[in-house]
């Protein structure tokens, strides 16, 4: 008896468990409906994440910003960043490492890697 009670509640906790996991899965669209200006309610349908740049299959991620090489030149130590030049390569910034002057470069493509 005492086993079959056993069975019985192992089983309902994974079926609550189940449950919880189904319901709490969220959906990536929306359905809006606004009612126009004349009276009369209009449907509109649209797909929030289709004006966002970074789901277009055509969309090239830029790369480094100034921003960006500026922060990861204060992460590696360097008191009062400049930045001295930006090409199309990279962007190389000037500042105050230890009591001495150093120039960082940085390559000017996504993470900001660093190449001198």
């Amino acid at each position: 008896m005492q086993k079959s009670i056993h069975n019985f509640l192992a089983a309902s906790l994974v079926a609550v468990g189940a449950l919880s996991a189904a319901l709490s899965t969220s959906s990536a669209q929306s359905l809006d409906l606004y009612i126009g200006p004349d009276g009369r309610p209009g449907l509109e349908l649209r797909d929030r994440d289709r004006d966002r740049r970074y789901y277009d299959d055509e969309y090239e991620r830029p790369g480094c910003s100034e921003r960006q090489a500026l922060r990861r030149a204060l992460r590696l130590g360097v008191r009062d960043p400049e930045i001295q030049a930006v090409t199309r390569r990279q962007i190389i910034i000037d500042g105050e490492r230890r009591g001495r002057f150093v120039t960082v470069a940085f390559a000017n493509r996504p993470g900001c890697p660093r190449i001198g």
